[in-house]
């Protein structure tokens, strides 16, 4: 018998509320967003919630940030991660703006490509790889054309 526990994190008054991502996959988008760095830097508060129930995803993740707007690159990182994530930006306590992610059709140097070969794991080039398909998601390098996907994808962290 499955039993409510509502569990509930602080309101954030101003920055970003990143929801409905798959369980598991917050520790991750931190890391590459390189949000700890962040927080150390700053001092605005990061709230991760790990396994929280959810009607459409049966668990999910939630990602609170305070301060912070997020650019392109950081969208593609979240849609990547996790492509069913919505995006929340909090002004004065309240939620002002709501979408959800959507997978570019390119990603820029953010994953590391498996070909060992690749002139990207020996020279100083930016990666860069085309979105050949969605669902599963699977990426293409730009320089060695090798195609990968789901858990073959790797990602650079931010430090």
């Amino acid at each position: 018998m499955t039993t409510y526990r509502p569990i509930t994190i602080a309101k954030i008054e101003s920055g970003i509320v990143i929801d409905h991502i798959p369980a598991g996959k917050a520790l991750l988008i931190s890391q590459v967003l390189g949000l700890n760095a962040l927080a150390r830097k700053t001092g605005d508060i990061i709230a991760i919630g790990i396994n929280f129930d959810s009607k459409s995803l049966e668990k999910k993740d939630i990602i609170k940030v305070e301060n912070l707007s997020l650019t392109r690159n950081m969208l593609n990182v979240v849609a990547l991660i996790a492509p069913i994530a919505t995006i929340s930006r909090i002004e004065a306590g309240s939620v002002t703006e709501k979408h959800k992610v959507e997978v570019p059709d390119d990603v820029g140097d953010v994953v590391i490509c498996p070909d060992r070969f690749c002139i990207t794991n020996h020279e100083q080039v930016p990666c860069k790889f085309f979105v050949v398909d969605k669902n599963p998601l699977t990426l293409k390098c730009h320089y060695c054309e090798t195609e990968f996907f789901g858990p073959l994808i790797r990602y650079k962290e931010k430090n």
